[in-house]
């Protein structure tokens, strides 16, 4: 009887450990050493590398670095990309940056993909839901509000400013500078080089 009140001790005791935070971790695909679901200090993922939160230094190698919560720098080493499903606080400098929830900070990458920005997102391709900040890129693409799009094509489905060479969006609240601008409520839907919204 003392034994088995020992192997269960004993059992629950390394699944309270596993579940501890822990300073360093490596991800691989399908495991992580140790194999805690948070990392509180850095965190190296090779291929690809799943786990719960990260706070501080995140590292994907050539890799997918998959995170429910993540606070701090992400950093991708060789082609790295950087993968948050519910929030994202601090600075991404990734290949691809796919944020799936509430961010705030800076995403700097090739492609990021985005849903809640407060902050900036600046690369080639910047696709999201809202940005309340500022997309920077050559392609900007907001399905929702983005409050700035500076970039050579700007679209967005209610946006404040953009500047760029063809700008559109459904709803503006403030002013499009570029070679081409479409705006369904500005003064002419349709202008070169300057449209305001009816009511600016």
């Amino acid at each position: 009887m003392k034994l088995r009140r020992l192997a269960v001790a004993m059992v629950l005791g390394c699944a309270g450990w596993a579940q501890a935070a822990t300073p360093v971790q490596l991800s691989l695909p399908g495991v992580n050493l140790p194999a805690s679901q948070q990392v509180k200090g850095a965190r190296l993922s090779l291929l690809y590398g799943e786990t719960g939160s990260v706070q501080g230094l995140d590292l994907p190698l050539f890799a997918l670095s998959d995170t429910r919560d993540f606070t701090g720098i992400q950093l991708g080493l060789g082609v790295g990309a950087g993968r948050v499903r519910q929030s994202f606080k601090g600075v991404a400098l990734t290949a691809l940056n796919w944020h799936e929830g509430n961010d705030s900070g800076a995403n700097i990458g090739f492609v990021n993909l985005t849903h809640n920005v407060h902050g900036v997102n600046f690369g080639l391709v910047n696709a999201g839901q809202d940005t309340r900040g500022l997309n920077l890129g050559l392609l900007n693409v907001a399905q929702g509000r983005a409050l700035a799009n500076v970039g050579v094509v700007n679209y967005a489905e209610r946006t404040t400013f953009q500047l760029g060479l063809f700008n559109a969006t459904q709803h503006l609240d403030g002013v499009q500078i570029g070679l081409g601008n479409y705006a369904a409520n500005g003064i002419f839907p349709v202008l070169p080089l300057i449209n305001v919204s009816k009511s600016f």
